[in-house]
């Protein structure tokens, strides 16, 4: 199984780092690659988020992928897991209610109505 992790540096994409981690030791054939994607004209910590969550890989001897990426993070995420034949996206919650979620959208929400690839949301 191919699966795709973003990573932004919050909370809720170590939780879901951490969990693809524990899903990995349990199925060594799972194939892991780590996203960050960096947004044009905005301050970002996706190089250290992805050597964050590349480091939690290593240290739990599991073997992982990292890509690092530039543009608008759900359509460069969508795109990336379409291109690259991944079976799973694996990304953590923002959090948002329901109305601000509506009105500004999340790259969570986006990448689960935007794919046809099966989306697991961590909380």
């Amino acid at each position: 199984m191919n699966v795709l992790v973003p990573v932004d540096g919050s909370d809720n994409a170590m939780q879901a780092v951490n969990f693809t981690v524990a899903l990995a030791r349990e199925n060594p054939n799972t194939q892991v690659t780590i996203i960050s994607v960096i947004s044009p004209f905005t301050e970002t910590r996706a190089g250290t988020a992805l050597e964050k969550a590349r480091n939690a890989f290593v240290n739990a001897g599991l073997t992982v992928q990292t890509a690092l990426m530039e543009g608008e993070p759900a359509d460069t995420i969508i795109k990336y897991a379409q291109e690259q034949h991944m079976d799973n996206i694996i990304m953590g919650h923002r959090g948002m209610g329901a109305l601000k979620s509506m009105v500004l959208g999340s790259v969570s929400h986006k990448v689960l109505h935007n794919t046809n690839i099966p989306v697991t949301i961590i909380k």
